[in-house]
């Protein structure tokens, strides 16, 4: 008999090894487990739920499916209709494939929660920013703290590398990769393996019938339950937040409007545990400090300026006023254009340059800066802004305009984080409802 345990220890359910069992490892693609049951009610497994064939299949295939299998995505049985019970074909991956649910960050430790980083380091560095995400998650094999083994194979050189939303594992075998470190990966008990496998690519054990095909399962996106959310970079002063807040990588500060502070991240259901945190980072670029403002006062100027050919032309720039905004140069962002993005009139959706007391003579007045973004020089004689546009301007200190700005744009954050996190709810809910049958199975 197995024993399938939750993440106290307590055995939620037992099964013989019936007719169908499998498992199977494909180096640095799969490593798991299939147990399949019939049941007359459905059981509720969750995510850490796990057995322990430690010793179990040593002799045949050189421990390499002896180890610990844990549910790392969520379950669905099927519907007998002809004995009225659920048939389980229960999928548990190695106990390291759960890292696959959790974010790749560079300072696990604090609060800024990275959506995209970059490090330009020896592998043994790299591995030690992946080991303190273990740490910080508090993953140990029995108790016992991760570490790694560099084969003398694997030259420890320095290689840049970039983690765009990754997870823990994909970004482990990503350093494996032919234009990074080019060797293998793998786990063993605690210990975290770059060298040559002495395995071979592939194995499979199974009961009773050859072994179907089985990909690799994502459980982010859809079936993500911790929402990490950051808005855009406008607007975003360099202090913001704490540095320990930021993502600092090679003298780089990632500055990305975040969620209050307090609020770290959207769990879609409360009191989850570790193994039921499934992470996902989605990003609003829409979301940022920002106040919608009105042009008054358009006026253009003219200006003779010569072609790349020799020849001459009049250039009509367009400038404004804005009655409702008391604007200094000292707001600017240092390094940072300031722009602006038309929400109404014919320039709507539009983005353009804008410079701010173009004649220097201490005057609220804005000149727009000509694009050639849109297939031809705007503004021009048919588009171009008049009296009563709306727009919204991006590159300035939000705090010297309202301190209500930033408070206001993580609300905005927060709400829309919730909106995703209530609709992965449902979305969950939904798809762990055996065929068939009416009523919702529940999750957590």
């Amino acid at each position: 008999m197995i024993e399938i345990k939750d993440i106290s220890g307590k055995t939620r359910f037992s099964t013989p090894i019936n007719k169908g069992a499998k498992g199977k490892f494909t180096l640095m693609k799969e490593d798991y487990i299939v147990l399949p049951f019939s049941v007359p009610e459905p059981i509720y497994f969750k995510l850490g739920d796990y057995v322990d064939l430690s010793g179990v299949l040593d002799d045949s295939l050189g421990g390499l499916l002896s180890k610990v299998y844990e549910v790392t995505d969520l379950q669905k049985p099927s519907f007998n209709a002809s004995t009225g019970g659920y048939d389980y074909e229960l999928k548990l991956d190695a106990y390291y494939w759960k890292w696959k649910n959790k974010i790749f960050k560079y300072t696990p430790e604090h609060a800024g929660y990275e959506a995209s980083w970059s490090l330009t380091a020896a592998l043994d560095v790299q591995l030690g920013v992946f080991l303190r995400n273990l740490k910080a998650l508090g993953y140990t094999y029995k108790g016992t703290d991760f570490t790694f083994d560099i084969d003398s194979t694997v030259e420890n050189k320095a290689v840049a590398m970039t983690y765009d939303n990754m997870s823990l594992l994909d970004a482990l075998f990503s350093m494996a990769g032919k234009d990074k470190w080019n060797c293998d990966c793998w786990i063993t008990d605690n210990v975290i393996h770059f060298g040559r496998n002495e395995y071979g690519d592939a194995v499979r054990i199974e009961l009773g019938v050859e072994a179907s095909a089985m990909t690799r399962s994502e459980s982010k996106g859809t079936y993500a339950t911790r929402i990490y959310a950051f808005g855009s970079t406008r607007n975003i002063p360099e202090n913001y937040r704490p540095i320990e807040e930021q993502t600092v990588v090679n003298g780089v500060a990632q500055r990305r409007l975040m969620l209050p502070a307090g609020t770290p991240y959207i769990d879609v259901y409360p009191d989850m545990s570790q193994e039921e945190a499934i992470e996902d980072i989605v990003v609003f670029d829409e979301v940022y400090p920002r106040l919608e403002s009105t042009m008054s006062s358009v006026s253009t100027r003219t200006e003779t300026v010569t072609n790349e050919d020799g020849g001459q032309e009049t250039v009509t720039y367009y400038r404004y006023r804005d009655t409702g905004l008391n604007f200094s140069k000292d707001y600017i962002l240092p390094g940072q254009e300031l722009t602006i993005i038309f929400q109404s009139g014919k320039m709507n959706g539009l983005e353009f340059g804008v410079i701010f007391d173009p004649d220097n003579n201490g005057s609220q007045l804005w000149e727009i800066v000509r694009s050639e973004d849109y297939g031809r020089p705007l503004p021009d004689d048919t588009i171009y802004p008049e009296n009563d546009d709306k727009y919204i301007l991006s590159g300035f200190d939000p705090k010297f305009v309202s301190v209500q700005m930033i408070p206001d744009a993580e609300q905005e954050l927060k709400e829309k984080a919730q909106k995703i996190a209530d609709q992965r709810k449902r979305t969950m809910v939904h798809t762990t409802l055996p065929s068939g049958q009416n009523g919702l199975m529940k999750t957590s």
